[in-house]
């Protein structure tokens, strides 16, 4: 009888503790501090960890649900109920409404909402129900990460204050799944939303060089889902509209920024997005100019002691380092800013601690598989690892094995990238590396960058350089209008040989343009193909002109491709119908027509003022140079 009793007081007690376990991880609560899978890793791995945003110590358990459901129709388990209750809602600092976001996830469009729907699972928000934007409740199992309601996130129980509506199960498929890529955008200040909404289902983050987002991109990024990435890109902060308009100054420069400063723009910028930030990208390319444009290693260390590492621990981000490259210099300056950083650990007003930078963002303008393979390997086995931990050494007294392991445990972010220096005479235009990232030039390049860079478990996160930017170069996924570039569209499909990879647009070749002067149609030896030479101020004397009769269905601005060959770089003045000649500047190609091997290139410049119907443009009028580069086509893109 003792026995009995002792046995079933045990069993008591036991049931109390599991329900309480139950009731304390399953209840809807905000989803604070539950890191993604690829976060637990990274933060497991650290010889630092650091909690996640917002993360406390009382949510550290096994969270898999266990829940049997295997019976769907159980209606005595609250855990197996959806609610209908709209309590979609963001928690963040003033905003506790949720009819106000619940309303504003019904605006969107219906794959808008699928998407926000599987990709809330941020630490700074909150899911609590499904069915009305989101189709049905997830099954919560193990094997399927695609669910409304993933396993990451709690279960469905109703608070005690509301009882389950017990809804009829009905045979809709689920919501499409929003997969957490690793690609993401740079945006500038010239792009369009029209440009960017190609990549609303391709990209999952983005930066653009600042510490906010503008009110365009913050706007076009919550409506997706996509979140934002703040960065402190030099010694200053910016207001959000423009990067050149900068706010205060961390040196002696009035006005001078305080410590509160940046952590209050960055507090802003969380606030002002539905997808809270995690993360903040420190100092970009600190290796290319000298002072005053670039910091030295010592200021850079100083700053991110006083400045940028506050700000990040102050809101929770995650520290993301200053750029470096898998180049000498740009290995010589961060190894650098990691000594000097080191060395400012006890500084007592501003502590540097290298052990709070949680990611590696690296530069890399190669697409040959190789060089990926080589330089960024796996998390033990790279040459940009072993350079620099090599470069390291013994410093602070460690032992050989200390800096190794600090660059092994942290993930490399791959903030720019394209296939633009592969070759710089000629550097290669959007078609080629289209071709390269699509898998088209698989003897060399096998199924592309991308698709390997996909494939790295130790690459995190990567984007192309750039969406567009006012530079005469071939590198953008968009034209300024929003039409994708070669580069755009191989983008969006990494790895797929069926994309297109030719220029667009309406061409317009050699042999169809109007000249004068000593401008003159020739066959160029080493394409064989038919080209112009002598546009613009010939012998410094004379000046030719190559004009094409253009044809467009509304009046506006247009971009068009230029294809051309010059041995130096070069300029040429280009004008639409009656308007003042503009500048451009063609980069060399490398060789001329005479030599062998001698390869044009193709570069998009956007024109302004066409008018709807026939519109004349003219190459080298009023050049007060000499001559340009040759031309053989252009295309205009409709």
């Amino acid at each position: 009888m003792k026995k009995w009793f002792l046995q079933t007081i045990f069993i008591r007690i036991l049931s109390v503790v599991l329900f309480a376990s139950t009731t304390s991880t399953s209840i809807l609560r905000p989803c604070e501090g539950r890191p993604t899978s690829i976060e637990r890793d990274a933060v497991t791995d650290s010889t630092d960890a650091r909690p996640s945003a917002n993360e406390t110590d009382t949510d550290t358990t096994d969270t898999t649900d266990t829940t049997d459901t295997t019976d769907t129709t159980d209606t005595d388990n609250p855990n197996k109920e959806c609610r209908n209750d709209w309590t979609y809602r963001i928690s963040r600092p003033g905003t506790n409404s949720k009819e106000v976001w619940c309303k504003w996830l019904d605006d969107r469009g219906v794959l808008h909402r699928n998407r926000l729907c599987n990709s809330w699972n941020n630490e700074r928000l909150v899911k609590e129900a499904c069915p009305d934007s989101c189709g049905l409740c997830g099954d919560n199992n193990d094997n399927d990460n695609d669910n409304v309601f993933h396993d990451d996130v709690d279960g469905i129980i109703p608070p005690p204050s509301m009882s389950p509506i017990h809804e009829p199960e009905v045979d809709i498929p689920p919501p499409p799944p929003r997969v957490m890529t690793k690609q993401g955008l740079i945006l500038g200040l010239h792009e369009r939303e029209a440009s960017v909404d190609h990549f609303k289902d391709s990209a999952s983050w983005f930066y653009n060089y600042g510490q906010r987002a503008s009110k365009w991109q913050g706007e076009w990024a919550d409506a997706h889902g996509i979140e934002y990435v703040p960065m402190i890109t030099k010694g200053y902060l910016t207001r959000p509209e423009s990067w050149r308009d900068i706010s205060c100054y961390f040196n002696s420069t009035w006005p001078t920024c305080t410590q509160q400063d940046v952590i209050d723009t960055i507090r802003t910028s969380i606030g002002e997005r539905a997808i809270a930030p995690k993360f903040l990208i420190g100092f970009n390319e600190m290796y290319n100019n000298p002072p005053p444009i670039d910091l030295t290693p010592e200021v850079a260390a100083f700053y991110w002691g006083k400045y940028v590492q506050p700000a990040a621990i102050a809101n929770k981000l995650i520290l993301v380092s200053p750029t470096t490259a898998h180049s000498q210099k740009g290995m010589a300056w961060y190894t650098t800013f990691l000594k000097r950083c080191y060395d400012n650990r006890n500084d007592p007003q501003y502590p540097c601690d290298v052990e709070v930078i949680q990611r590696l963002a690296v530069h890399e303008y190669e697409c040959t598989s190789s060089v990926w393979d080589t330089s960024y390997g796996t998390w033990s086995s790279s040459n940009i690892i072993t350079n620099l931990s090599n470069s390291m050494g013994t410093y602070g007294g460690k032992d050989k094995n200390y800096w190794s392991s600090y660059f092994q445990n942290r993930a490399l972010w791959v903030t720019e990238m394209n296939c633009y220096w592969e070759s710089e005479a000629p550097h290669l235009d959007s078609r080629e590396q289209c071709l390269r990232i699509t898998g088209q030039k698989w003897q060399t390049y096998g199924s592309g960058p991308l698709v390997k860079i996909n494939s790295m478990e130790n690459i995190e996160r990567y984007a192309w350089w750039d969406t567009w930017h006012p530079e005469i170069k071939p590198n953008y996924l968009t034209y300024l209008g929003g039409q994708l570039t070669p580069i755009g569209r191989g983008y969006m499909s990494p790895g797929d040989p069926s994309v297109n990879c030719d220029i667009p647009g309406v061409k317009y070749y050699a042999k169809d343009a109007s000249l004068t002067g000593p401008a003159e149609l020739f066959t160029c030896f080493g394409t064989g193909t038919e080209m112009i030479r002598y546009a613009g101020l010939y012998q410094n004397k004379v000046e030719g002109t190559i004009s094409f009769s253009v044809d467009v269905p509304s009046s506006g601005n247009y971009a068009i491709n230029v294809s051309y060959l010059t041995r130096t770089t070069r300029k040429l003045t280009v004008a639409v119908n009656s308007s003042t000649p503009k500048y451009f500047r063609f980069r060399q190609t490398g060789k001329w027509c005479f030599e062998d091997g001698a390869v044009s290139t193709a570069v998009p410049i956007e024109l302004k003022g066409l008018t709807k119907g026939t519109n004349l443009i003219t190459f080298g009028d009023q050049m007060k140079e000499k001559e340009g580069p040759i031309i053989e086509w252009i295309s205009i893109v409709l």
